[in-house]
């Protein structure tokens, strides 16, 4: 187990430096922005930025952009390379697909934030649309969230075999688990390859005790004995 471990840190370290150099870089560039750069007004009654202002802005605004991804996706390829490591290349890449929407979003607001966007305003626009988008895709983003806790929780690992029973499924499903995805849990039943949705996995009993129990025989009782 040990050396599982040394071998995964082994392979994820060259990413996870290199994502380190990357944020070290962006957050230099948007120290230089903050000092240096304006894109408009901050205050009222001062005077406009001038270009040379408005230029260090937008450069430091583009320094936090490109190494912002970089730093995303080496930290990304460390997650997937230290899992591969661990033969686990589908839990990898779940994983990586996380840090990825994690860190791209960090990106982009960081890099509004050096332009001095109102963010807020953005934020609230961004909720209405999210509520929208929220309600039409319901099923789809508790499949993604039910996903992310079954790769944190892990109550089941690939190349398990298992029976799931709950009423979300539809019933008992028995086989071993040979994928496990941000939206599906791919098992290898005796009736062929199913896939299950994560929200349903998410509430099912897992384990031989997930099984129904079995009809018990029925006991005739005797005929009364006679008084």
């Amino acid at each position: 187990m040990k050396k599982v471990q040394t071998e995964s840190i082994r392979a994820a370290r060259p990413y996870a430096l290199r994502g380190v150099a990357s944020v070290l870089f962006a957050v230099a560039g948007a120290v230089v922005a903050d000092l240096f750069g304006q894109v408009r007004d901050r205050d009222a009654g001062t005077d406009p930025a001038t270009s040379a202002e408005q230029l260090a802005a937008f450069a430091g605004a583009a320094v936090v952009l490109v190494f912002g991804i970089a730093a995303v996706r080496s930290f990304a390829a460390a997650v997937r390379k230290g899992a591969e490591a661990k033969d686990a290349p589908s839990q990898g890449a779940s994983l990586s697909f996380v840090v990825q929407v994690i860190g791209f979003t960090v990106v982009v607001l960081a890099t509004l934030g050096v332009l001095t966007v109102n963010i807020q305003a953005l934020l609230v626009g961004g909720a209405v649309t999210g509520v929208v988008v929220g309600i039409a895709a319901q099923q789809t983003i508790g499949n993604f969230f039910a996903g992310i806790v079954l790769l944190v929780v892990r109550p089941f690992n690939v190349g398990e075999h298992v029976v799931l029973r709950s009423g979300p499924l539809g019933g008992e499903y028995e086989g071993t688990v040979t994928d496990m995805s941000l939206f599906y849990v791919h098992m290898l039943t005796a009736n062929g390859p199913a896939s299950l949705p994560n929200s349903g996995v998410l509430a099912a009993a897992i384990g031989p005790g997930a099984r129904a129990p079995k009809d018990e025989p029925k006991v005739e009782l005797d005929d009364e004995p006679p008084q």
